[in-house]
């Protein structure tokens, strides 16, 4: 399975996936099936942008393809729309999650983008418990970033997958026979 990485950049609005030399500008929002996502860690990763606060999440893409991104806090509050999304939508896993920049502006005049997240329907077809399980060896954390996020819970994962098989219950009438004297 291919692994790929994707940069959202807060200052333009725009989303990028990484290849080897460059680069490569996608569209406007970018569909995902996120598989995890660590709380949020405090540090600086790259030598660039100043520490802050940083999600690091694992999902798949629009090709199924296993994919790592990082959702940063600048100077806001910029973390806050993933944290509530996180909240209404408990299992990730059984949406596809629509990220946009949507831009943003201050009374001063300076501009820059937030992070909109939109719970869309995932194909009946796409089963992520069953991609995650038939990939054990990929993790779940990007190892290339150099920050201290917590390694994912295995139970975590049992209860998804458990959750996400149905089960076939067979109903039975076990009530007791009651005789009627008339």
């Amino acid at each position: 399975m291919q692994i790929r990485r994707y940069r959202f950049n807060r200052a333009s609005g725009k989303i990028y996936r990484e290849s080897l030399q460059n680069l490569i500008e996608v569209s406007d929002h970018l569909d995902t099936i996120i598989l995890y996502a660590t709380p949020s860690v405090y540090g600086q990763p790259f030598q660039a942008m100043p520490a802050q606060d940083w999600i690091s999440l694992c999902f798949l893409d629009n090709e199924l393809s296993w994919s790592f991104a990082l959702l940063n806090s600048g100077q806001s509050d910029a973390l806050r729309p993933f944290l509530n999304y996180q909240t209404q939508h408990q299992n990730l896993s059984n949406q596809i999650t629509r990220i946009n920049l949507v831009p943003q502006s201050s009374r001063s005049g300076r501009h820059w983008y937030a992070y909109a997240f939109e719970a869309l329907p995932l194909p009946p077809e796409v089963n992520p418990t069953e991609i995650r399980q038939n990939h054990p060896e990929l993790p779940l954390i990007d190892p290339t970033i150099n920050l201290d996020f917590p390694e994912p819970e295995l139970e975590q994962f049992v209860q998804h997958a458990a959750f996400n098989y149905q089960r076939k219950i067979k109903l039975t009438d076990a009530r007791t026979v009651f005789l009627s004297w008339d």
